[in-house]
């Protein structure tokens, strides 16, 4: 008996089971429908298959904005190294901290509003204001010369405009992408890394010669023309896949601030609490290991190379496992794998040689290329347990979760790493358990979908 095929809405297979006014995430049971070993709640009829020219010229737009967007969240290292040891000499390292904790902590958490309005209006209303407010602030953080200047340019403006730049470039992805998401997320995300080289060299480069002013102000220019860049090239598909209620935007911003969700749906709150301890072991360590290195006597030049290569090393760490799991293993799996690698990193290299320069090196490489994984991976997760019309928000809400902790995990660091060696042991003691926590919770993700089976997930 032939069965009539589900009814389509706005390019949508609807669910009955998927209450979206409750919440972006879907229930355990609603886990139903698979393709290839893959749980999925969009109809991959609805997104086009093979060589698309849009889906393929998005993917490439992301890659650019995401190397303007996040090239300063990456280089955050550099930049507070040379402010600590510069700019705010006389500050104390906790305060200071705080500007960096702030950036992150907007950048992240302000994607709770971004993802809305990328629902709502697609992604080049979005992206436009936060390029004009990431540019602007960062104009005024290269005149900034007290913490309160560099907190309200860097850490507010700057911040707040990388996260609606971010959210949408990643955000769009999933409007050309479904049994792909997980590679087409890992190159845009790659962006990240490729910013993550190119702007410390150039401030590395630019410093000594032309001070911290003008370099930050080469950096915003070159940032302003890969976010234009990648703003012409990306294309949504909002009239397909927006389902904002008459509300307006408005009100499912209010709506996306529901902490109901971690017990409603427990596999998005274990998600989430896994990226939180991965958030503090990656932020922690891309911005103190500069300073641990000057700590132990190497120069500022080696110092910045350290931050060079953990985004080098991230670049592949960004694609090759998000290739992995939509071919072979499943994300899930892949998560887990990556999550263990990372605790063996710090275990074994940082934790008994970390005093060694080529050790921290080889550290920086093989942690860079893991929690470059983490970071894509993420977005792939979160995004195989929402529909595609709720990707704006579930990004949102998971990441305003992981914001708190880049918002006192700075401060926890400073407080920690005090000035003395044995400090700085400690902030490696700290984070080492933070790559331990975040392993065992990705086990127990891994379990809550797929079971004790060995399968692809």
């Amino acid at each position: 008996m032939s069965r009539s095929p589900p009814r389509q809405e706005k390019g949508i297979t609807e669910r009955d089971d998927f209450d979206t006014a409750a919440t972006p995430v879907i229930s355990n049971e609603s886990i139903k429908s698979t393709i290839n070993g893959l749980h999925l709640l969009d109809d991959p009829a609805n997104f086009p298959s093979g060589f698309h020219i849009k889906a393929v010229m998005t993917v490439i737009g992301s890659f650019l904005g995401l190397t303007g967007a996040l090239g300063f969240v990456n280089a955050a290292g550099v930049i507070q190294s040379y402010v600590t040891e510069n700019t705010l000499k006389d500050e104390a390292q906790t305060a200071i901290s705080w500007i960096f904790s702030l950036y992150s902590f907007f950048a992240f958490g302000a994607l709770l509003v971004s993802g809305p309005v990328f629902d709502k209006y697609g992604c080049k209303i979005p992206i436009m204001g936060g390029g004009i407010a990431m540019f602007l602030g960062l104009l005024a953080t290269s005149f900034c010369h007290h913490v309160w200047h560099f907190i309200l340019a860097y850490g507010f403006l700057a911040g707040i405009g990388a996260a609606f730049t971010f959210g949408p470039f990643i955000g769009v992805i999933s409007h050309w992408y479904c049994t792909k998401r997980a590679i087409a997320l890992g190159i845009s995300y790659s962006g990240g890394g490729v910013g993550g080289v190119i702007f410390p060299l150039i401030f590395r480069s630019l410093f000594p010669k032309i001070g911290f002013g003008w370099s930050i102000r080469v950096g915003a220019f070159l940032s302003l023309f890969l976010l234009v860049v990648g703003w012409v090239m990306v294309t949504d598909r909002k009239e397909e896949f927006s389902e904002v209620g008459d509300g307006g935007v408005f009100k499912e911003v209010f709506n996306s601030i529901d902490f109901k969700i971690v017990y409603k749906n427990p596999l998005f709150g274990i998600i989430v609490a896994c990226l939180l301890f991965n958030g503090l072991a990656f932020l922690i360590s891309i911005v103190e290991l500069p300073l641990y290195a000057s700590n132990r006597g190497y120069q500022d030049s080696d110092t910045y190379l350290l931050v060079v290569v953990f985004n080098s090393f991230s670049i592949p760490g960004r694609i090759i496992p998000s290739v992995v799991a939509d071919k072979w293993l499943g994300r899930f799996n892949v998560f887990c794998l990556i999550n263990c690698f990372s605790l063996v990193v710090f275990c074994i290299i940082w934790v008994p040689f970390g005093h060694y320069l080529t050790a921290l090196y080889v550290f920086a490489g093989c942690f860079g290329f893991s929690s470059g994984s983490v970071l894509s991976l993420s977005a792939s997760l979160v995004a195989s347990i929402v529909k595609t019309a709720d990707v704006g928000k579930g990004l949102g809400t998971a990441y305003f979760v992981l914001s708190f902790g880049d918002l006192v995990g700075l401060p926890i660091g400073s407080a920690i790493a005090t000035g003395s060696h044995a400090s700085f042991d400690h902030l490696v003691y700290f984070l080492t358990c933070c790559a331990f926590v975040g392993a065992c919770v990705s086990f127990i993700a891994r379990y809550m979908y797929g079971g004790f089976n060995l399968k692809r997930v």
